[in-house]
């Protein structure tokens, strides 16, 4: 089956997988190759992806899992990656925190130009008088 995983900044995943196991809205759901389509609604939750019996989680926020035709796309507000649940949600917290802070300073930085805005038209003002 192929499965493509992604959210606003790009593709986080895109290749084949054996099945996979989606947490939902409703609980935990296997999907393997043929199964029927169907559409999950992830509000918090995982898919986890299987091949040669290594698992690769991805912790998802705010998502949707869509199956037809052995292709599974999932579309999601935010996704954390990790060999483990517990690691999929750590590098989510860590992806969170660094947006934040990328966030702040950009805050900080218009609040400068802002302030050297206001000097400079006060300046000119002066000059003028």
């Amino acid at each position: 089956m192929k499965l493509s995983i992604v959210n606003p900044k790009g593709v986080i995943f895109e290749g084949e997988t054996e099945y996979v196991v989606v947490e939902g809205n409703n609980g935990q759901l296997a999907i393997l190759e043929n199964h029927i389509p169907i559409v999950v609604p992830i509000k918090e939750g995982f898919v986890k992806r299987i091949n040669n019996n290594e698992e690769y989680f991805y912790k998802i926020v705010s998502g949707l899992l869509e199956y037809s035709d052995n292709v599974i796309t999932v579309i999601a507000q935010e996704v954390g990656i990790g060999a483990t649940l517990n690691d999929a949600i750590l590098h989510l917290e860590n992806t969170r925190k660094e947006q934040k802070e990328k966030n702040y300073a950009r805050t900080m930085d218009y609040a400068k130009i802002e302030r050297d805005l206001a000097k400079n038209i006060k300046d000119i003002k002066a000059s003028k008088l």
